[in-house]
């Protein structure tokens, strides 16, 4: 079986965060699983574009961490506008069984739809978080009105629409055949966790005892840091010691923040986008890591932060409960209040957060190695195909 992913950003575009990660790794355990997948993208990169794809490549094009990726150039000022992807999306359909669409609202999204519709290539949505409810909010008449111009279409044409969590499964089985969708949650890279070392403290100034709360992901409004932040004054007039991390590209978050950012001062760090080696590390020495947005389609950082054995904090607009459920933290409601109470009691009892910390890589490692999701997908496309052979 060979598979087209087609997505609008792609590694190393990590400034976009989770997603590119996600479809890497996901091709990487799809790879493990003997399918055979190659990516068609362009070279969005935040600020500064990665290098196109040349026409004079070899048909192998170029390849990153193992997996074929052709990076389309810009042929207008947006990833979402890119006409300059249709001809190597053309060009890969021609070899690929499926194709796995990954992201609603992109040109590149509803080329590669069109086209798979073209060449009777069956093909997969993986809409990742963008109908659920807090999404649709921002932007919402533009999103709606793409969505009945284009996505509707696509979606009703799509042999499988992929959700990585019961939540959102939820929400698609409102907009398609129910039978139609699939869920399949995001991984984690063990390996990676596995290699975390030691030395965040010390390169931040934090001293080893003093408590550690760590946010990981876009610096975005969606997030909700103002609520963050907040809380966290609460757990500095209980905690004068601690520090707040905020790691990740800045995404219009910081500006909301202004008031609240002279408030605490130099307890407060911001960090910016980190390697993997320094994330493995800020993770692996944290107290506890927080997480309360509007809205998440899984929330990466979140079993990440379990892989290393840290405890989390997560309010109930996030699709967590099983943090709740297996022990691994605190599953909270989004408000100032909830949020420091958990925080205060990791704080307070080290050996509670230990404890939950101890379940939450027992559960990462259980249900979200790369290579359980690869194999899962595997079988999702070859049930996809098997059944679409049977309607033929």
């Amino acid at each position: 079986m060979h598979v087209l992913h087609v997505t609008p950003y792609f590694a190393p575009a990590f400034v976009y965060g989770g997603p590119p990660r996600n479809i890497l790794a996901l091709c990487q355990g799809l790879q493990a699983a003997g399918v055979g997948v190659e990516v068609v993208t362009t070279v969005a990169n935040g600020p500064v574009d990665l290098p196109a794809t040349s026409t004079r490549s070899t048909a192998s094009g170029d390849t990153y961490e193992g997996v074929r990726v052709h990076y389309a150039r810009r042929a207008f000022p947006s990833v979402f506008f890119n006409a300059a992807i249709a001809d190597p999306i053309h060009t890969a359909l021609a070899r690929a069984d499926l194709c796995h669409i990954h992201g609603l609202w992109t040109v590149p999204a509803w080329q590669a739809a069109r086209a798979a519709r073209q060449c009777g290539v069956p093909f997969i949505v993986s809409p990742r978080g963008m109908l659920q409810p807090a999404a649709l909010r921002r932007r919402g008449w533009r999103k709606r009105l793409a969505f009945e111009l284009f996505d509707r279409h696509h979606l009703m044409g799509a042999v499988r629409v992929h959700a990585t969590v019961d939540e959102e499964a939820a929400v698609l089985r409102e907009l398609v055949d129910p039978a139609r969708v699939v869920t399949i949650p995001n991984g984690v890279d063990l390996a990676g966790s596995d290699r975390a070392r030691s030395g965040a403290r010390e390169r931040l100034g934090i001293a080893a005892g003093d408590p550690m709360i760590v946010f990981l992901g876009r610096l975005h409004p969606i997030k909700r840091l103002d609520l963050l932040t907040d809380a966290f004054t609460l757990v500095r007039e209980r905690y004068p010691s601690a520090t707040l991390i905020l790691a990740g590209p800045d995404e219009g978050g910081l500006a909301r923040l202004g008031s609240r950012l002279a408030r605490l001062g130099s307890a407060v760090k911001i960090v910016g986008t980190l390697a993997d080696d320094e994330k493995w590390a800020l993770l692996r020495e944290a107290t506890a890591l927080v997480m309360c947005s509007d809205s998440e389609n899984f929330g990466t950082s979140v079993v990440e932060a379990m892989a290393v054995g840290q405890p989390v904090v997560v309010t109930e607009t996030c699709p967590w409960r099983e943090v709740a459920d297996e022990g691994c933290g605190f599953w909270v409601p989004q408000n100032t209040r909830s949020i420091a109470d958990a925080l205060s009691s990791l704080i307070a009892d080290p050996a509670m957060a230990t404890s939950m910390g101890t379940r939450g890589a027992r559960v990462a490692r259980e249900r979200y190695d790369w290579r359980r999701i690869g194999a899962a997908m595997a079988a999702c496309y070859a049930g996809a195909l098997s059944a679409r052979r049977q309607v033929a």
